[in-house]
């Protein structure tokens, strides 16, 4: 979808009073008439306020030229609705060859995206009945028109009903009961079971249905592939040797042309970003937030912009609860959780940045949104004669002055994986290891190649403890439900997790969570959302660090970029001013 760089997103609180008070409308474009509200077209034009991402009309940017994007690595995995493609780096890239239906602005509400959607009305009782009107000018790459089946075949997939298809989360459309054809192909009817409020969500990115139509093609169509395109970019070459994917225009797009005429996405080390963005071999750098050398050193390059806004991402450690291992014990978990002094570990990390240093509180709400409540009772704070009673409680006994504890013969150390190219990964575990000698821990740090962090890690379950950045869009509750949803059997011996890393889950924490996307009316909604969280908190999995700020330095000539904040990109609209 068309997302904030590397999934930061979700940052103000005017996006979350929205996003939890959605009564099923469609932002400023849409009106209210009786029981339905209807939205009109929207023009897509980057520049609302509230943001920092020189905001620049189309007729002040030069046609043509080249974007230079890093990525920390590309995915190979180019469905992001596939377990192994919920990813930054196939959120950027796609967000340029797929379409959404709605857009967030720089205040977190949704408008329709009416090179997708023309319009839209909806009906919110006695169900709530969702009817998108496809622009008719919508065409795939290969030729074939957009249609309802698209959005059908997308439901199908990914609401839960076939474990066949591996896929990242159910969110929103395991609420859909039916999707059908309205007066022609170019309507599409969605009916809920239930009122869900953060709707206009879905189909973000939009996949063609050959895709999503059969569990194979789910997951090999997109893999190291494009085959398709109704955006405004389409794939022009993935070299693997030189490790970058090149989008070139559209030339079946029927929106604005394109500013640029290429995208170039180049997997670059963190690390080793800077330097590219010093020696003019990039144009932008956006993994700064909590990097206080990338700052130190961005932020006085001649040619270059740094742009600030309120950072819709958090930092966590994640607990590998699976299996029959230490952490699979709650009781050593809040050990762990109660042994660190996550204020100190803020302080560290991000204080240099100028920005707050206080833990956060919530798995759900960050601090600058309406509803934010700190649920962390008595795990949110260090306390080091409890995490020692609790490891005794657990079975963890030390017998030499508490320098290390000890069960069945077994030494209590823990691998904490890193990301090898990442200073501020080495120094966080390197902090936490200090804390957690003090109650008889052992932490090993493992540093992996950062390509390989999430894929062969992070994602299969390989760590006791790791590093985990978690951010969203517009829609803060149905992003945060797949990161702590109940594991379930898949096919072949498989658990699908979603995007949950400390594997264990709670029913409890799924009805919760439930019951807060049903309810449109905000504050039973963040009532909900707070009570999941408060449930959360009790599992223990996922300790909370800190919100990141959103830092991003570019090519001071590039326009309609930068931290965008809770703002969607609108890639047709990238390019560098005039004369640049």
């Amino acid at each position: 979808m068309r997302r904030s760089p590397s999934s930061l997103v979700l940052s103000t609180a005017a996006a979350a009073a929205l996003a939890l008070g959605l009564a099923a409308c469609g932002g400023s474009s849409s009106g209210k008439s009786g029981g339905s509200s209807t939205g009109s077209s929207s023009k897509n034009i980057n520049t609302q306020p509230g943001n920092d991402i020189n905001p620049q009309p189309r007729d002040k940017i030069a046609d043509g030229g080249t974007l230079r994007w890093p990525e920390a690595g590309i995915s190979d995995q180019l469905n992001y609705n596939e377990v192994d493609g919920t990813d930054g780096s196939t959120s950027d890239i796609m967000g340029a060859v797929l379409e959404q239906p709605f857009y967030a602005d720089s205040k977190g509400v949704p408008h329709n995206n009416a090179n997708l959607v023309a319009s839209y009305t909806v009906t919110p009782s006695p169900q709530q009945v969702v009817t998108l009107e496809i622009n008719p000018k919508a065409v795939w790459q290969d030729g074939a028109p957009v249609t309802e089946a698209d959005f059908e075949a997308q439901w199908k997939a990914l609401n839960g009903t076939n474990a066949a298809f591996q896929i990242s989360g159910t969110v929103g459309y395991d609420q859909i009961q039916s999707i059908k054809q309205g007066k022609d192909a170019k309507e599409a009817i969605i009916t809920f079971t239930k009122p869900y409020s953060e709707w206009q969500g879905l189909f973000s990115p939009l996949y063609p249905a050959a895709t999503n139509s059969d569990p194979k093609k789910f997951v090999n169509d997109f893999k190291d592939a494009i085959p398709n395109s109704d955006g405004p970019f389409k794939l022009g070459s993935i070299n693997q040797t030189a490790k970058t994917l090149t989008l070139v225009r559209n030339d079946k797009w029927w929106g604005d042309t394109p500013k640029l005429n290429q995208i170039v996405f180049m997997s670059i080390d963190l690390d080793a970003q800077t330097d590219a963005l010093a020696n003019k071999e990039v144009d932008l750098q956006y993994g700064i937030g909590s990097h206080v050398s990338y700052y130190a050193r961005v932020k006085n390059l001649p040619n270059v912009t740094v742009h600030k806004a309120a950072g819709p991402v958090w930092s966590n450690l994640t607990f590998n609860g699976a299996g029959t291992g230490p952490l699979s014990d709650v009781k050593v978990r809040n050990a762990l959780t109660v042994g660190i002094n996550r204020k100190q570990i803020d302080t560290a990390l991000v204080g240099p940045l100028g920005v707050s240093t206080d833990p956060l509180g919530n798995h759900v709400l960050l601090t600058n949104q309406a509803g934010y409540q700190d649920n962390s009772g008595d795990l949110g704070k260090q306390d080091v004669a409890r995490a020692k009673s609790l490891l005794d409680q657990a079975g963890w006994t030390s017998t030499d002055g508490g320098k290390t504890r000890t069960k069945d013969g077994k030494t209590l150390n823990l691998r904490f994986v890193i990301n090898s190219t990442n200073d501020a990964n080495k120094q966080l575990a390197e902090i936490v290891q200090n804390q957690l000698a003090a109650i008889g821990v052992g932490i090993t740090i493992v540093p992996v190649p950062g390509a390989d962090y999430y894929t062969k890690y992070v994602n299969v379950g390989d760590f006791d403890v790791a590093q985990v950045t978690f951010g969203g869009n517009a829609y803060p509750i149905s992003t945060a439900q797949p990161e702590f949803a109940n594991p379930t059997p898949g096919t072949g011996g498989t658990v699908n997790i979603q995007q949950n890393y400390g594997r264990i889950g709670d029913p409890a924490i799924d009805t919760l969570f439930t019951q807060a996307l049903s309810s449109l009316g905000r504050t039973q909604a963040i009532s909900y959302a707070n009570q999941a969280d408060a449930a959360i908190w009790k599992l223990d999995t996922i300790v909370p660090l800190y919100q990141r700020p959103q830092i991003v330095a570019t090519n001071s000539k590039l326009a309609n970029y930068g931290a965008p904040g809770v703002q969607d990109t609108i890639y047709e609209n990238l390019g560098f001013v005039s004369g640049s």
